[in-house]
This record gives C-alpha cells, sequence and structure tokens, in this order.
C-alpha cells in the first residue's frame, strides 16, 4: 500500500505542478498549449545545472528561471502578438523536444553516454511524527519540491478567490473588455500569468530530474504537459479541484508501473498507456458539462 501511495506522490506532483500553471494561465484568459515543452525545458535545463554545477538547488533555479523566460516568451508572442494559441503552443512543444533531443545528442551520446547523471542531493525531507503513521506515513517522507507542491494548492487558490489579484486575473479571463474599461491592464495581467504558469511548468519538469529518476533521458515527459492540461479541465479551472484530479492521474502512472512490476500477463505498452486511456475516459465523460473562462483562447485587439 504505502509503495502504490508513494508512486501516486511522485508521479501526482509534477503534474500538479504544471496544472497549476494551466489554471493561473487559463484564468487569465490564455490558453498555454506549451505546458509541455515547458516541462520538457525544465527537465533538461534542471539536469544540466545539477551535473555542472554539483547541485540540486542550482537545477531548481535554473529550471525556474528559464521556465519564466519561455514562459513570457509565450504570453508575449500569443497575447502580445496575437499569435494562435493552440499552433504557438504546439509549435513551442514541438521545438523544445527537437532543442533537447539534440542538446541531447551532442552533449551526451556522443560522450559514449546513454543518459545524464544527476548528483544525488537531500532526496527526501522527513517530517517528525507524521512520517511514522502506519499507511500515510509515506506523505510525510516526501523531497522537498513536494512539499513546496504541497503549499502552493491553498496559496494559488487564496491569491485566485480572496484578494485583489485575483479578481483582477479572472476577469482578464471572463470579461477581458469590461476589466480593461475598469482599468485592468490585461496585457500586462496575462504576460505575468503566463510568465507563473512558466515558472510551474519548469519547475514541474525539474521535480522528475531532481527528486524521481536522477537522470535526464530523451523526451523524458512523455506527454505529462498534455495530462496537465487535462487536470486543468478536470479540476474545472480551480487548484483544489486540479490536486484531486492530479491525485487520481499519478495513481493511474503508479497502478501501471505496479502492474507491471508484478509481471501482470497484459502487454507491458498496455500498462504504460494507462494514463493516457483514463484522460481519454475522464475528458469523455465531464469535459461538456464544464464550461471553460470565457475568453480562453480568443485574441484580443484592446492593445496598442
Amino acid at each position: 500500500m504505502s509503495d502504490v501511495l508513494n508512486a501516486t506522490v511522485v508521479a501526482g506532483v509534477p503534474l500538479l505542478l504544471a496544472a497549476l500553471g494551466g489554471v493561473i494561465a487559463q484564468r487569465s484568459g490564455v490558453l498555454n498549449i506549451g505546458l509541455e515543452g515547458l516541462m520538457l525545458l525544465g527537465a533538461w535545463v534542471s539536469a544540466w545545472a545539477a551535473a555542472t554545477f554539483g547541485g540540486e538547488l542550482a537545477g531548481f533555479w535554473f529550471a525556474l528561471l528559464f521556465g519564466a523566460a519561455f514562459g513570457l516568451l509565450l504570453g508575449w508572442i500569443t497575447v502580445g502578438l496575437r499569435g494562435d494559441q493552440v499552433v504557438v503552443g504546439i509549435a513551442f512543444n514541438i521545438l523544445a523536444l527537437g532543442a533537447t533531443s539534440y542538446l541531447f545528442d551532442v552533449l551526451i551520446r556522443r560522450g559514449g553516454l546513454e543518459a545524464m547523471s544527476v548528483p544525488r542531493g537531500s532526496i527526501t525531507q522527513r517530517i517528525p511524527g507524521l512520517a511514522a503513521i502506519p499507511g500515510i506515513g509515506v506523505l510525510a517522507d516526501q523531497h522537498w519540491m513536494a512539499y513546496m507542491t504541497y503549499l502552493c494548492v491553498p496559496v494559488i487558490w487564496y491569491l485566485m478567490f480572496r484578494t485583489g489579484i485575483g479578481v483582477r486575473l479572472r476577469a482578464c479571463g471572463e470579461y477581458a473588455e469590461g476589466a480593461q474599461a475598469t482599468g485592468v491592464n490585461v496585457l500586462r495581467v496575462r504576460l505575468a500569468a503566463m510568465t507563473v504558469s512558466g515558472i510551474l511548468g519548469g519547475l514541474a519538469g525539474a521535480y522528475m530530474i531532481l527528486a524521481d529518476i536522477r537522470l535526464f533521458l530523451h523526451d523524458v515527459v512523455r506527454g505529462r504537459g498534455y495530462i496537465a492540461i487535462a487536470i486543468v479541465i478536470l479540476g474545472r479551472w480551480n487548484p483544489a479541484g486540479g490536486a484531486v484530479a492530479a491525485v487520481i492521474f499519478g495513481a493511474s502512472y503508479a497502478l501501471g508501473f505496479q502492474l507491471q512490476a508484478r509481471d501482470i500477463p497484459v502487454a507491458g505498452e498496455l500498462l504504460l498507456a494507462l494514463p493516457y486511456i483514463v484522460t481519454i475516459l475522464a475528458i469523455a465523460v465531464s469535459g461538456r458539462k464544464v464550461l471553460p473562462p470565457r475568453e480562453e483562447g480568443r485574441p484580443l485587439y484592446l492593445f496598442k
């Protein structure tokens, strides 16, 4: 039981981080399809920085900074230049995959290696007392980035629904013209939202490297950015709902790995595809029952 729960947390945390970034972007009216590319770039940069500078904190900060830069770039192209948000996001994902694959081949495979390893640091941080509780104690024995993610959920929820910042953010996603008329700078709000979304997407990729597999492999993200978008929808554009959905998808990853490890007489490829099957079924069942922010994906011509 504890193994499954631990695997659920490890698989669910990067999905939740990326989904929180998606919630912030979409609540502002921007459909951030580029979460997959942001995660992939965050994974690469964190692995390179940790291997180069010998510490996971370097990987964390590099992923944060690069995520912010690329999130802002995506925001400027889609909002400032009014690029099609779906096309730009997909193109960015393809570009990120190509760039990381090229760097992987040039820097790693030509050196005779198959992966870029990350030095081992303080993998987990134990919370005294809670870690000793049978069954759920594993939740208190996780990497420090997992605790950071736990904390992000209530903080983002509070900022989004209980502060003026959240009111302006949601106004930009629901009625941008009205928000602009009341003095809200829609361009600035959306660029800020995309920057934060980029940070969370980059850190999601960094978590996979620094807290889980400890090395960079070709296409290590493998569709998790797209699953994060599904989590945003299933969570009804709410950080708390996203956390619940992330647990479900994390459990599907954990179940697939556990069944594969136990030599269940089912094709391994089918077990690894379990999270994507769950994604399709979940969207098919609940997708029609929820409505996105009114302005999501719509280009605006408010900016000079």
